[in-house]
């Protein structure tokens, strides 16, 4: 009798399509699991258009994960009736075409699956979000998007012509020496995959969708999306070739020293979503440029810093989430008092802004001591923007922790009822895989 007024007719038949397509995304999830092998060589082609390896096995199971929490975290949005059944959708939607995006093995579907993640992604911001300015912050989103990602269709044109096929398989073992040594080339290239990374000067869009978007929209900005820019640049060097090292230096120059600039505005704003977006780009930018250090240490620290970060940032904006829902603002000056009212949370708080920080045993710790040995053996010449990345995390985590939970208590933390099952069991599973995931690097990568 609990549960029964969740199941009548109407609301079963809401969550159905939802429902199908979560089960239809497991199934995915498992049929990558049986076909791939660890002990096989990196990459497996099973069919024409679909393949596997453990950077894509990796990224579809932190999406199925993301889906799962980022549905059931909120007490807000997880109402089982009409209205939650077209949001589900829209998210499971995100998720399917972020999945095919990571095992397709043509590069039209490559950009196709690229592309079609930003129209669900629009639609939530667009009709889930709560203030008007989710207008401007889809539309940015959009341009931002499409902007980069035309030179990107060009230029594959371009290379099909030149190659006669699509295939990346195929492309691999293609000389594309020709083409490969242009800087112009490579920019335009990769300006799609940076705006998604995103790496700074192409940001823009970023801090203002987290803002305006709902909690399950931001945690797939942060947990999936993102994501889509460092794999599609991974495929783009495998396949294409190795750029020229002067754009390789630029490229990390540009990635490392934005990381910092948006680090030190971690420390200016006083939007608890805020901080957490432009904290997202920073930890994105160390990824990056452990990836275009070229070497196979940098490759394993910004994969795992991927998935650090695919876990890690969407807890921290439902943790926002819950605290805006407790105080009815997300302004730091608002929210104090965190820990005299409800100490479970604020103990949350603690553990995922330490994570964040790269706090051992925590994958984070040991991403971030690969991407420092691989970016140093590039170029001891910037040691300096590693040492701010890595003192400056430490300080707007810190500052995020201590505003939040300290000082004096806020009048509207008061009357907070207190934290659901759903949200502590999606936070401890979270805080087990990143605190555990160190144990299976071996098993991953070597």
């Amino acid at each position: 009798m609990l549960f029964s007024k969740y199941f009548n007719s109407k609301k079963l038949g809401g969550v159905a399509l939802p429902s199908l397509l979560i089960s239809f995304l497991a199934l995915v999830e498992l049929t990558s699991l049986k076909g791939y092998s660890a002990s096989v060589e990196t990459i497996m082609f099973n069919t024409s258009w679909w393949m596997e390896d453990y950077f894509s096995v990796s990224l579809i199971s932190l999406t199925m994960f993301v889906i799962l929490i980022s549905l059931i975290a909120s007490d807000d949005d997880f109402m089982l009736d009409s209205s939650w059944s077209k949001f589900a959708t829209m998210v499971v939607l995100i998720g399917l075409s972020c999945m095919c995006f990571f095992c397709c093995a043509d590069f039209f579907l490559f950009f196709f699956f690229f592309e079609s993640s930003l129209i669900p992604t629009a639609v939530l911001i667009l009709s889930w979000g709560h203030q008007p300015e989710r207008l401007q912050a889809g539309l940015q989103m959009i341009i931002y998007t499409v902007c980069g990602s035309l030179p990107f269709l060009v230029l594959l044109c371009g290379i099909w012509l030149d190659c006669g096929t699509d295939k990346m398989m195929i492309m691999c073992f293609t000389n594309q020496e020709m083409i490969s040594e242009s800087v112009v080339f490579w920019f335009l290239l990769m300006i799609g995959m940076l705006v998604k990374v995103p790496v700074f000067l192409v940001h823009g869009w970023l801090p203002k969708a987290h803002v305006e978007a709902p909690l399950s929209g931001s945690m797939m900005l942060a947990g999936i999306l993102l994501k889509l820019g460092i794999y599609g640049i991974c495929r783009v060097l495998l396949c294409v070739g190795i750029p020229p090292m002067e754009w390789v230096y630029v490229l990390m120059v540009v990635s490392l020293w934005g990381g910092v600039v948006c680090s030190f505005l971690c420390l200016c704003f006083y939007d608890i979503k805020s901080v957490i977006a432009y904290s997202s780009i920073a930890h994105m930018s160390l990824s990056l440029g452990g990836i275009m250090s070229l070497s196979q240490l940098g490759w394993m620290g910004g994969i795992c810093m991927a998935i650090a970060h695919g876990i890690c940032s969407p807890c921290l904006f439902s943790l926002a989430n819950y605290t805006y829902m407790g105080s009815g603002s997300r302004s730091i000056l608002l929210c104090k008092g965190l820990l005299k009212s409800l100490p479970m949370l604020s103990a949350m708080w603690f553990v995922f802004c330490a994570i964040n920080m790269g706090c051992p045993p925590s994958i984070n710790f040991f991403s971030e001591c690969l991407l420092f040995c691989s970016i140093l053996g590039y170029s001891t010449t910037l040691i300096s923007s590693l040492f701010l990345l890595c003192f400056l995390a430490a300080g707007y985590s810190l500052f995020l922790y201590s505003t939040v939970n300290h000082g004096y208590q806020s009048f509207s933390l008061r009357g907070f009822s207190g934290l659901s099952l759903r949200f502590m069991v999606c936070m401890v599973v979270s805080m087990i895989i990143l605190f555990g995931l160190f144990i299976f690097l071996d098993v991953v990568f070597l």
